[in-house]
């Protein structure tokens, strides 16, 4: 016996009748779908001047629009108020102040300046107020001794 082998032939399908088939549950469950995730960014865009800024429309939410100067000069913000006006405010860098050029003293002026005091004036008078203080502190110590006798 000789086998013919077609490789294009395709065998007959059986299909089972229509009363035997059954259809899927129909899911009456709503669709919902998911919340897409907001990028969070500034509210705003580049202007020329702060006059562009005043004639910008904005979110009526409360929240704040910047508006940056294409100059670089300041920012600019803008946000409605409760009270149903806009609020505007101008940021703008605070230039540094050159400060004083920092000049150190040499060893020579310091010696100089050490040995132009007076510090025998200022000695004797720390010296006296010790000799105060210790009269003091034996004075509190003997009242206290006959108090606790």
């Amino acid at each position: 016996m000789f086998n013919n082998y077609n490789p294009y032939y395709v065998p007959p399908q059986r299909y089972q009748p229509m009363e035997n088939m059954q259809t899927p549950p129909i899911n009456n469950q709503p669709y919902i779908q998911p919340r897409q995730q907001q990028t969070m960014g500034l509210l705003g865009k580049s202007v020329d001047s702060i006059d562009v800024v005043k004639a910008m429309d904005i979110p009526l939410d409360g929240s704040t629009s910047y508006f940056p100067l294409t100059d670089g000069s300041a920012i600019v913000t803008k946000k409605i108020q409760t009270d149903g006006t806009s609020k505007t405010v101008v940021y703008k860098p605070v230039e540094s102040e050159d400060q004083a050029k920092i000049t150190y003293v040499t060893s020579d002026e310091l010696n100089k300046k050490i040995q132009s005091l007076d510090a025998s004036e200022d000695l004797k008078t720390i010296k006296d107020e010790m000799k105060s203080i210790k009269k003091q502190i034996k004075e509190i110590q003997l009242n206290l001794d006959d108090k606790g006798d």
